[in-house]
């Protein structure tokens, strides 16, 4: 109960910042079923894997596309902006972890097709496909809660619930 509090919680979190940055049209929750209670269009999950999913929903979603990850709780509308100020500067952003291995949101400016290469490695293979893109790193696009120690450092710095456990973090 503890994980899906904490899933539900960052989902908010992305959302409210979603929200507070002018510009952004519809927002898409892509899962395999709607999440009660938030204020987004759903588009299902059908399994074929995040990128095949992603390359499916950018196919009809017209137009500029941000792909941003939940598990961001130092996120900020700051952040967002400037992830789709660069974007409109160079075509294409890529906001990687702070290990600079993972890409933890992705703004694509046109409505060109694009192969999504997220998975091991992603930045790296996000930097291969879209070599003009901007690299945008900030604090809350950089850090992301993958381990026990990502969820403990959030929980220090005030942006988890105290009451979630690092062990809730384990797949």
């Amino acid at each position: 109960r503890a994980r899906v509090a904490l899933a539900r919680a960052m989902v908010a979190h992305v959302l409210t910042c979603l929200r507070d940055v002018e510009g952004i049209g519809d927002v898409h929750l892509l899962a395999p079923a709607p999440e009660a209670g938030l204020d987004m269009a759903w588009r299902a999950d059908g399994g074929a894997g995040l990128n095949a999913e992603l390359a499916r929903a950018h196919a009809a979603i017209q137009g500029p596309l941000l792909i941003i990850h939940a598990d961001l709780p130092h996120l900020t509308a700051g952040d967002v902006s400037a992830l789709l100020a660069a974007a409109r500067d160079a075509g294409a952003a890529i906001a990687p972890d702070r290990h600079g291995r993972g890409t933890n949101a992705l703004a694509l400016a046109g409505d060109a097709p694009v192969a999504f290469a997220f998975g091991e490695d992603r930045f790296a293979r996000h930097m291969r496909l879209l070599p003009a893109a901007a690299i945008v790193r900030r604090p809350g696009l950089a850090r992301d809660l993958d381990t026990a120690e990502d969820l403990a450092e959030a929980r220090r710095a005030g942006v988890v619930a105290v009451g979630t456990r690092s062990e809730d973090t384990r797949s």
